[in-house]
């Protein structure tokens, strides 16, 4: 009797090994702390381009001051998916939200079908240049500004946050299901930079950035719009949830840049926080517990330089980004290092970008899965992390061509 339900039940595991739906071409899948691509492993670096949709869809809110006309506009974000290409950059991360109430009320809540019209007119030019996308869709700091609600109305299923912040990611998500160009989907930015800490009196966004008319604006946030760690863990694994019901093409990250390096205090002692950095084991394992499954892929932001330490036991910053890397790898889960950038001196001054190249070289070292530098084609942020153009940044950029040829399949 033992040898045949031995036998009956390793041909069960056969049959279903041999009927198991196989991952579709073209859409990454995850193997252990791998990113697997049409059967072969896959690793790429990317860069930032935060208003992306935005600048092609002509309503970003700085758009004149920073462009002129919104025809200049779009044309920069031409210039700088063709500049992406001919650089041998894999993928572009960006804040794929309607954006502010003025700028939500400008497009998407006139004339949706022209919205998403021009996103898959963007989406397609992406295609033409051989980038892909990963959509930050901003489910946690978008919808309760256009309805005034507290920012945790989002976990509220009454509430009109949370029916906007669904209905969106529905329309975005099934919209690009089956689209390759989609990389990763990405729930928002740096969320867990917000975990424990107390809203109580701080000041609400400007009524500048609402449209004319509006009544729905707070001056001040109250402590009920804080977001508790177990909030935020909740809430991940809620959202994760949802979109993979709608998508079993592409894998789901969240966005993080991991928890602050004081994240066990904050847990500890909210709201009367008492300070106290992190251990690097506290630290670590926070960071895994942050970013719960079901998300696949594990994001942290990372800047830094060689003369500074972090908080945490005054670890070097590039020895503090190899902890966290083996750490997510031992949880057996990819690694994005969703933000890349450099300060002290920062990239404009330092055209050999000595700092960020020492970063690729360790995260290829330990066998990050994506990067993503800080930032690509961004005029708001010129003094600091833009990269106008790729011969700005002749030596980094040749890095990323040879990660890309090695890893990505950019020849």
């Amino acid at each position: 009797m033992i040898a045949i339900s031995t036998l009956l039940a390793l041909s069960l595991v056969v049959s279903l090994l041999l009927h198991s739906p196989a991952a579709a071409d073209g859409f990454v899948t995850a193997q252990g702390s791998k990113l697997m691509l049409n059967g072969n492993p896959y690793r790429a670096v990317g860069v930032n381009v935060p208003h992306l949709s935005q600048g092609y869809l002509g309503t970003w809110f700085h758009w004149q001051q920073l462009y002129g006309t919104k025809e200049k506009m779009r044309q920069a974000m031409v210039e700088a998916i063709e500049d992406a290409e001919r650089s041998k950059v894999a993928f572009i991360r960006f804040f794929a939200s309607p954006g502010y109430p003025k700028d939500t009320a400008d497009l998407y809540l006139k004339d949706p079908a022209e919205y998403w019209r021009l996103m898959d007119e963007l989406f397609a030019l992406c295609r033409q240049h051989h980038v892909k996308l990963i959509p930050s869709l901003g489910v946690f700091g978008k919808w309760n500004m256009d309805y005034g609600e507290l920012r945790t109305a989002v976990l509220n299923p009454q509430s009109k946050t949370h029916e906007a912040t669904y209905s969106y990611v529905r329309e975005f998500v099934t919209r690009y299901r089956d689209d390759p160009t989609v990389l990763l989907w990405e729930l928002d930015n740096e969320c867990f930079l917000t975990a424990d800490v107390d809203m109580k009196d701080r000041p609400a966004l400007p009524k500048g950035v609402y449209p004319e008319g509006a009544t729905d604006i707070r001056e001040k946030y109250a402590r009920e719009d804080s977001f508790s760690f177990d909030m935020l863990v909740r809430f991940y694994k809620e959202m994760t949830a949802f979109i993979k019901g709608l998508d079993s093409n592409h894998l789901v990250t969240s966005g993080d840049s991991g928890p602050r390096e004081e994240s066990l205090s904050r847990r500890e002692t909210f709201p009367n926080f008492e300070y106290r950095n992190d251990t690097v084991r506290e630290h670590l394992a926070n960071l895994l517990e942050s970013q719960p499954e079901p998300l696949d892929v594990f994001s942290i932001h990372m800047y830094g330089n060689f003369a500074t330490t972090r908080k945490v036991c005054k670890l070097p910053q590039l020895d503090f980004l190899r902890a966290r890397v083996r750490a997510i790898h031992a949880a057996r889960a990819p690694v994005f290092v969703g933000e890349l950038g450099q300060t002290d001196p920062n990239l404009p001054d330092d055209p050999e970008a000595k700092w960020t190249r020492a970063a690729l070289d360790l995260l290829d070292e330990e066998g990050a899965a994506l990067v993503a530098l800080w930032v690509w084609h961004f005029p708001w942020q010129d003094k600091d992390f833009n990269i106008p153009h790729g011969s700005a940044q002749p030596l980094l950029m040749q890095r990323v061509a040879e990660w890309n040829a090695k890893y990505a399949g950019l020849k």
